[in-house]
């Protein structure tokens, strides 16, 4: 796969890195935002569990090499962002921890140039994954995954500037990582992964929203369009608002239509409060002034319950496989990653909570 770029043509930002063009290292790392990765473990070990489910025995090598691949686009997209992002974050005064990317090329920390070449030294990273791969649609798939993720920002795709960018989200996250680790154990799709995914795609899908929802001042100044900015405010809030119910209703008719086990439905199902929560603030407006210390635990929220719902699912797959006789060493061994998952969420939820946001500019428009 060959990527493009074009140089930004904005003026620089920092001091810092204008006058010695070093990079801090702080900054450096500042700029992979992890805290972004810790979500894909579950989707990755989503796709393995429902293999082991299914029957198929667990291949731990295949199993690493998909963690990995997800990690490296994941961080790939990561830099590649942030570069080509560059004019939207630098408007950007209402940002909080969860969006307005990670700051570190408008504080001066890091040369722009840096991030873009270590955007392509990933994508080299994860093409050598690919080739490392069995067979030919778990390339495709893999590969489609790639071009998606860079072009999210960069030209010529740009795809969050053109109302796609919340849909290439989902189609990455609860589509093709979880799809290229099912293939690397199975070499299928099972029925049982594509019905557990679809509503949690939806679901992804305007918890982007939600996110731009919060940077849609700066983006709509620099010309980036996403759903929020072409649609509007109001509009945007009933979509994300709508799609909560839809999404539950649809995994409960996937459940009916024995699609989905009840074991994996009831634990998916009760992620339906973090729904309800989230309607319940952005109905009351609390996107709507760009106020961080309203917005932040919107955003906080909005992006944890895909995360929970998907964890969820895994945790029925894991009780259901058991429940069958499925591989002990294997249900086992997702369960420590579910549980490690958990840990990491739980201390994130700790420092979330220490964590009191300043209030940014009020924006009326």
């Amino acid at each position: 796969m060959t990527v493009t770029s074009r140089p930004i043509t904005d003026p620089p930002v920092g001091e810092r890195a204008d006058q010695t063009g070093r990079t801090d290292w702080h900054g450096f790392i500042r700029l992979a935002r992890l805290r972004f990765l810790l979500y894909n473990l579950l989707p990755v070990g989503l796709a393995v569990a429902v293999s082991v489910h299914q029957g198929y025995p667990l291949h731990l090598g295949w199993y690493v090499l998909a963690q990995l691949f997800a990690w490296t686009v994941h961080l790939m997209t990561h830099y590649c962002n942030e570069y080509f992002d560059l004019a939207a974050d630098r408007a950007n005064v209402y940002f909080t921890p969860w969006t307005g990317g990670s700051r570190a090329l408008v504080d001066g920390l890091v040369p722009p140039v840096v991030a873009l070449g270590t955007a392509f030294v990933l994508a080299a990273v994860a093409q050598l994954m690919i080739v490392a791969m069995p067979d030919w649609p778990t390339r495709l798939a893999a590969t489609a995954a790639i071009v998606l993720a860079w072009f999210y920002t960069a030209p010529p795709g740009r795809f969050n500037y053109r109302g796609l960018g919340e849909v290439t989200v989902a189609a990455i996250l609860n589509g093709l990582w979880p799809v290229v680790a099912v293939l690397l154990q199975t070499g299928t799709v099972p029925v049982l992964l594509l019905a557990i995914l679809a509503p949690t795609a939806l679901l992804q899908t305007v918890r982007m929203m939600v996110m731009n929802l919060g940077d849609r001042r700066s983006d709509e100044q620099v010309g980036k369009r996403t759903v929020p900015v072409i649609i509007g405010y109001d509009r945007a809030v009933r979509v994300i608002v709508t799609a909560q119910p839809v999404a539950y209703a649809a995994l409960t008719g996937f459940a009916l239509a024995g699609w989905v086990p009840w074991l994996v439905w009831a634990p998916m199902t009760a992620t339906a409060a973090i729904s309800g929560w989230l309607v319940l603030r952005l109905r009351r407006g609390d996107m709507r002034d760009l106020d961080q210390r309203r917005m932040t635990p919107v955003v906080f929220w909005a992006s944890n319950h895909v995360s929970l719902i998907v964890g969820a699912a895994m945790l029925g797959v894991l009780l259901d496989a058991a429940r069958t006789g499925a591989d002990g060493g294997a249900l086992t061994l997702l369960g420590a990653v579910l549980a490690g998952y958990l840990g990491l969420f739980a201390h994130r939820l700790w420092l979330a909570g220490r964590t009191r946001p300043t209030s940014a500019p009020v924006d009326r428009r």
